[in-house]
């Protein structure tokens, strides 16, 4: 008897601590969904009050809605509206650099919105700096259409896809021995062969660390630290690939036009791109 109820204390405490977890995560959901509607009620209101003309009136609408979406983030609810909304709301308050922050992590999720490019190139066309970034020719993004218009999510999903059609139809050729399923399997072994080299080369693009200056303006000095010269400035809104990080300073290559650097005798040697940059004066993509 004594087994019995030691037994069934153990079941119902084990129920216990799977429906504690289940309510906490459904809490949790639910914490989320207030605080992402509570988020788009500030956001739409500094959007409505801006489309009247009273700018300084939506200031704490926008700065509300920032600090509700931030905390979604960081509670890991991931989405590519949230990040175009604080992308919007930064620019509103006059925050460029980290408008551009979050507009390229948008960027990411909604290749497709066209909306998220006339915002970035609408911004920097006010930076002091002026980007070196070569752009990807029309022809190219109309050649390779899926890999500009798909995110790594939907690749990754359509490259399974095609290469279980393309096992199924290795499969079916041993039994129905049709001339037209090799064909098949020819066209589905193309396709995955194009997506999975695609899907290489976004993940190798996702992997690569890039950065915003998100301070008005920073020292790109020879080294890690203050003690170290400035090599030159950049300005907020400067895109950067991040290289190396130390301590609290990052290693930057800048993609932005800089001085030229001449040897002793005053011949032009190369223009000097890279340089360290305080980790705090850095927002990463």
């Amino acid at each position: 008897m004594r087994q019995k109820n030691i037994l069934i204390i153990f079941i119902l405490s084990f129920v216990f601590l799977f429906e504690g977890g289940y309510l906490a995560e459904a809490f949790a959901r639910d914490n989320e969904a207030d605080t992402f509607f509570r988020a788009n009620k500030e956001y739409s209101a500094g959007q409505k009050i801006m489309a009247e003309g009273k700018k300084e009136d939506a200031v704490g609408n926008f700065e509300q809605a920032v600090n509700l979406y931030e905390q979604l983030l960081e509670s890991g609810f991931i989405n590519g509206q949230i990040y175009y909304n604080l992308g919007n709301s930064c620019y509103r308050l006059g925050m460029p650099g980290k408008a551009i922050m979050y507009y390229r992590r948008a960027e990411k999720l909604l290749p497709r919105n066209a909306d998220i490019k006339a915002n970035i190139n609408l911004l920097k066309r006010d930076f002091v700096d002026r980007e070196t970034i070569g752009q990807t020719p029309e022809i190219i993004k109309v050649a390779c259409f899926w890999y500009f218009y798909l995110n790594l999510n939907e690749i990754t999903a359509i490259t399974i896809y095609v290469y279980l059609a393309l096992i199924a139809s290795i499969l079916s050729i041993i039994f129905l021995r049709q001339q037209w399923i090799k064909k098949i399997i020819i066209i589905f072994a193309s396709c995955f062969l194009v997506l999975v080299i695609s899907l290489g080369l976004k993940a190798y693009n996702h992997s690569v660390e890039m950065g915003v200056v998100i301070a008005d303006e920073s020292n790109i000095r020879y080294g890690p630290g203050e003690e170290y010269e400035p090599r030159f400035k950049i300005h907020e809104g400067a895109e950067v690939r991040i290289e190396e990080k130390k301590d609290k300073w990052y290693k930057v290559y800048v993609f932005v036009d800089v001085e030229v650097v001449h040897d002793d005798k005053g011949k032009k040697e190369s223009e000097s791109k890279t340089g360290w940059i305080p980790e705090s004066e850095i927002g990463k993509i």
